[in-house]
This record gives structure tokens, sequence and C-alpha cells, in this order.
């Protein structure tokens, strides 16, 4: 856990979201964290730990010649597994031509700006067409090895356990969500056949070791780390699973799912963001979606504006933790050394009991405040704005951030250069929002589709959902507004066929695909 206001800032994090979500993250890599972990679990929802796959020489082999590290270093097999291979499997160019192959299965992962990240080879991934491609990030340092939880594997690892918490009363539906995933990623029997023989000329993970598991639950010694949510009952969840469910037993294959796992996994992460921060229980997070792709700036503001309030009710909940984080931590050092006159003779002593040591902004406000406030209790009160203020410049940079990426990479939302963030719906979006909602080769009208997105989930779309939310009345927005951004989604779902026009006044939203669930009639 880093120290200072950025260690503070991860703990409130951590009491509302879980230990813990990074803002580096892109989307597809939730995914693949949580795929990591299934496989190691041998697609158990309810497991302890899971086994970590390293695989470093077959990976050294596909991205030979790649980045290796922040020293400019480039990655290179060793030369005894080059010529070992060359006699297995022939000359240099049967080689090259696998390992071609291999390269173009790499995921590719943007920054916010469109960018391809930077990443070095043992941060890559490939597509999972079979559960032998799954690999764990990988930490260099000189030339040890060593598996990377701190950055790959959490944010999968708790939406692991959203999907177990989910399915806890449900066993018949974690056994179909478990067995249907292993079916999935262990159908292309060809390319596991590769890797395996690559592996085996490679001598790479010939046994498994202690190091190669990671807990999933605390341990009972209580030393090794483990991932946590805090909350394990949550409505939501069940929701998720449900979802989830639905999705992977359409007859798709996996390199089609896993874009559309994507979008689910995302959004499922917006949603329980944004309920954990929401002020009350009852609240309904409202989303306005600009469906008209930014070229109508009355829509684009208001969607803006929806985007932005959000923010503030995330910062908002926050500020209230980082408030109440600060008086737990005040009692604790009160306990330890003293109340506020030895806090203004040592106040090194107390910015390090604080967590402060190494904070530069702000700490001459505070010492100025131990020196002039004559209770701990009038501390408190002057002292917490200025904390919220230390913190809150970490929270915008790491926490927010989170919540933009996860949204940015879901397809629900993002920015254009001159432009701030809003709510739009990327084609792959929609498609997953039908798919999830609809029943297999079943149809509702796009009316009730509208209604259906928006109790569920917050969007406001049209006409009569800015009516219902009260948005129509606080944008003083002409209702035709509303109206061109309604039919504007209409027409992309027809475009990606999704929605199909009986008349001007039915439409019906389908969801083309059949499920592997469905019995075969003879």
């Amino acid at each position: 856990m880093s120290t200072g206001a950025e260690g503070f800032a991860a703990r409130v994090a951590a009491q509302v979201w879980g230990h813990r979500f990074m803002d580096g993250q892109r989307g597809p890599e939730y995914v693949l964290e949580f795929l990591n972990v299934l496989v190691g679990t041998d697609y158990r929802l309810n497991a302890d730990k899971y086994r970590r796959e390293k695989a470093e020489r077959f990976r050294k082999f596909i991205f030979e010649g790649d980045k290796e590290g922040s020293k400019n270093g480039i990655v290179k097999l060793e030369e005894d597994k080059k010529e070992k291979l060359y006699e297995v499997i022939g000359d240099k160019d049967r080689v090259a031509v696998v390992r071609e192959f291999f390269r173009n299965l790499e995921v590719p992962l943007y920054d916010g700006k469109g960018n391809l990240a930077n990443r070095s080879w043992y941060a890559k991934s490939l597509y999972p067409l079979h559960e032998s491609l799954l690999f764990f990030e990988l930490r260099k340092k000189g030339e040890s090895v060593s598996y990377e939880r701190n950055f790959f594997a959490r944010g999968g690892e708790l939406y692991y356990l959203m999907l177990s918490y989910g399915t806890e009363h449900k066993e018949d539906i974690r056994e179909e969500i478990q067995d249907r995933m292993k079916e999935l990623l262990q159908k292309n029997k060809p390319i596991s056949n590769i890797v395996e023989k690559m592996k085996e000329i490679l001598d790479d993970d010939v046994e498994t070791k202690d190091s190669d598991y990671a807990l999933l639950k605390k341990d009972p010694d209580g030393k090794r780390e483990y991932p946590e949510l805090p909350i394990t009952d949550h409505p939501l969840f069940f929701e998720f699973v449900e979802e989830f469910h639905r999705l992977i037993h359409l007859k798709l294959e996996i390199n089609e799912m896993f874009h559309l796992l994507v979008s689910l996994v995302c959004f499922q992460l917006v949603r329980y963001m944004y309920d954990r921060t929401k002020p009350c229980i009852e609240d309904k997070v409202l989303m306005f979606v600009d469906c008209m792709d930014g070229q109508v700036s009355q829509i684009l503001k208001l969607s803006a504006q929806s985007f932005l309030q959000n923010e503030i009710m995330v910062q908002q909940m926050f500020n209230k933790m980082i408030e109440e984080q600060f008086i737990t931590k005040i009692k604790e050092i009160e306990e330890k050394i003293g109340g506020i006159e030895q806090w203004s003779q040592d106040p090194k002593k107390f910015f390090e009991n604080m967590g402060f040591g190494k904070t530069r902004n702000g700490k001459q406000r505070i010492e100025k405040l131990l020196n002039s406030c004559k209770s701990v209790d009038d501390f408190v009160d002057q002292a917490t704005e200025v904390v919220q203020e230390i913190v809150s410049s970490q929270l915008k940079k790491h926490q927010l951030a989170v919540v933009r990426g996860v949204i940015r990479d879901g397809g629900m939302g993002g920015f254009r250069v001159g432009t701030n963030y809003r709510y739009f719906m990327t084609d792959k979006f929609l498609e997953m929002l039908v798919l999830t909602n609809v029943e297999s080769q079943c149809s509702i009208e796009f009316s009730e589709f509208l209604k259906l997105i928006y109790t569920k989930y917050g969007f406001v779309i049209g006409e009569e959902q800015a009516k219902i939310s009260g948005l129509y009345e606080q944008s003083r927005l002409n209702i035709s507004y509303f109206q061109r951004n309604e039919n504007a989604l209409r027409e992309k779902l027809k475009k990606n066929g999704l929605l199909i026009e009986y008349s001007d006044a039915t439409a019906m939203i389908k969801n083309p695909y059949h499920s592997v669930k469905e019995k075969v009639v003879l």
C-alpha cells in the first residue's frame, strides 16, 4: 500500500469499492484477469485460491524483440532454447511462422487518448481462444522474474468475488456458468496442442510450486494478501450473474464473445462503483446518453452535465469517507502518542502516524492548525477540509480516473478533443445491452426497451424517460431534442441488425442469437 496522500486515498477507495481497482488497467485486462482466476480455480466459483500461469519462456518466444521494462531493454529467448525449437519444429522460417501466428493474437490495449498502451512483453496478453493462452502478468527485476499481483488480477479477482457472492445461494446457475466457461475455454484443442508442445520444448512451467498460487480469501495465519470487497451481500451481484449467465450461453465462439464480455464487465463495474457512492440506497443514478455522436451541441452538453454530476457524486462520497477515516485516525493517534499539545511539539511524529510523512502539499497549513487549535475537536473541525484537499487530488488522479477508464473501455462514454466526458453507446456496447436484456430469439418493443434500461440502469434517452426523470424540465430544452436523440438510437439499433421496423409506430428489438440451452426439436 502506498504511503502519504496516495495511500490515504487508496485506503478510502478500498472501503468504498474494494481492494482494489487500478486506474492504469484497461477494460480487456479486467476480463483477462477474471478468466485467469477462473481457470486457476479449475472453473469453481467458490474457491479459496487459484493457480497462476507464468509461461515465461513461451512469452519470450512470442514477444522476442519487444520492450523489456523501463530501461529500454529488449527481450531475448535463450539461444539453447531457440536451437531446440529449430530441431523440433524445423528451420527458422517455420519457427517464425509459429511466432507470427501467436503475435497476431495479442490483445491491443489503448490509453485515454486512443494510443496503444506502452506495455512490456511480460505485461502483454493474448486473446483467450483457449485457456492455454491465459497468462499472469510478471514482474522483472534484474534477472529475477516473479508474479505481478500489484497491478494484474486485482480487478479480475474482485469481479470473480462478485460472481462468487452472486451465486452463493444459486447453485444451479453457478454450475451452469462453470460448465459453460469450461466448454468455451477448452474447446479449441488445436491451439492447446500447439501451446503445450511449445512449452514442452522450452521446458516451461514444468512443475507447480506453492508460489504459483494466490489467495482469494483470508488466510488463517493472516499474513498473505488477498482481494476483498467491502460488501458481500449486494443485490447487484445476482443481477451481474444473470446478465453474465445469459451472455455466455449464446451460441458464440469465445473470440466473438470476448469483446461483449469487455463491455459487460466494464458496465457492471461502473454500476457497482456508482451504486456504492450514491447518497441513498433509494436514489437512482441517471445517465443521459448522447445518441447523436456529438453532432448536436445541446445533447452533447446535457450528456456531459450528466457525466459531471455523477463524478461529483463519487467525489462527495469520497470526501465523506475521507472525513470519517481522518477522525478514526486522529482517535488512534490520540491514544498512541497523546493529544494536541504533543502533536504541536513534535509535528513530524504526528505526520508519520497519520501516514503523511512523505506528503508535501498542505502540511504547513496543518502544522499551523496544530499550533493554533486548543483542543483535538477544534483541530479536527478545521483540519478536515485541508486533509480533503490533500487527498482529493490523489482521488481525482487515481480513483476518479478508474471510473472514466472503465466507462471508456466498456463503450458507454468518453470524450473527443475539445469536449468533456459524456455518455454515449458504441455499437458493441449496444449489442451487449440487447443480448443481456432480451432472451435469445425473442423480441420486445423499442419503447419497452427504453423503459427497461431506464428502470434497470438509469439510462435516459428519449422523451418519456426525460419527463419521468425530471431531466426535461431541468434542461429547459425543447422536447424535439429528446425525440431526435431517441430516433438516433433507433436508427443505430436498426443499422446493427438489432431492430426491425414494422411501421413508424411499431419497432421491435430482437436478440438474433440462439442459446446453447435451447432444446433441439427433432
